[in-house]
């Protein structure tokens, strides 16, 4: 019986809090983050097919990282339209495989429950868990510990809100990011949660692109790098102010776009 084309959307993400701690013995680094779902998304088409690929033209593309780990031998293309910025700190390809895990489950008729997907998206790579749950969550770890936010943590950070996210027409490398980075000396507390804004890889980003900063500035007070860069997002008060800084962006020659938190 053939199976129906399936279409299922990768939601971005964003750093709000980004801690960066000594190296683990697996040779990551530990992390400690809020990590918050947004709306701008990739969108993927799973077709039915008699062998794995997709049309990325990535032969390490973590959608069939994801689809070998969850279902060796198993068959299906994935068509994907890209709206989230290659190598931007929004979790593109991260995104791309945790909507891939809940599609092909879906698709494949797998019924694999929420904590095996888990176990699968820990394995395919740091930011998978946190948006596999597609939720305002803590990640901790190398990012295969997850945890929701607490309706106070919620209520204290105001969520949801509308944002402006840019891109300064860079690439960062996520592996030449953190061999520049400054640690932290201390592993964190158990009881240490911190959700004001910060992000410790965002000095040594802007010492390796510049454009970064010149963004940051341009985007004015409150803008901050998610993740390892390049992209930088700012929080706006409502769409109209979202709508304006979005727009001199773009007359500037930046790629900027309007977004909003999701909670669910």
């Amino acid at each position: 019986m053939s199976c129906r084309p399936l279409e299922v959307e990768a939601f971005a993400k964003i750093n709000l809090t980004l801690e960066v701690y000594g190296v683990l013995p697996d040779g990551y680094h530990a992390l400690r983050s809020v990590v918050l779902p947004i709306s701008l998304h990739d969108t993927l088409l799973i077709e039915e097919s008699s062998s794995l690929a997709t049309d990325t033209g990535y032969e390490d593309d973590l959608i069939l990282k994801a689809a070998r780990l969850l279902a060796p031998g198993r068959g299906a293309f994935v068509r994907v339209a890209k709206r989230i910025p290659a190598g931007g700190g929004l979790g593109g390809g991260s995104a791309d495989a945790a909507a891939a895990l809940r599609g092909l489950d879906r698709f494949w008729n797998l019924g694999k429950d929420e904590a095996e997907l888990m176990e699968i998206a820990a394995s395919v790579g740091s930011d998978v868990p946190a948006l596999l749950a597609g939720k305002p969550c803590w990640m901790e770890g190398r990012g295969e510990k997850v945890r929701p936010l607490s309706k106070c943590e919620m209520e204290a950070i105001g969520l949801p809100f509308p944002l402006v996210v840019a891109n300064p027409g860079v690439a960062s490398s996520t592996a030449e990011v953190y061999r520049n980075c400054k640690c932290r000396l201390d592993f964190p507390s158990e009881k240490e949660y911190n959700i004001q804004p910060i992000n410790d890889l965002e000095a040594a980003a802007i010492r390796l692109h510049p454009e970064i900063g010149e963004l940051k500035a341009l985007m004015g007070e409150g803008a901050m790098m998610s993740g390892s860069g390049s992209c930088v997002f700012k929080r706006v008060r409502d769409e109209a102010e979202g709508a304006s800084l979005a727009s001199g962006l773009r007359a500037r020659g930046f790629w900027a776009e309007i977004a909003h938190t999701i909670v669910r």
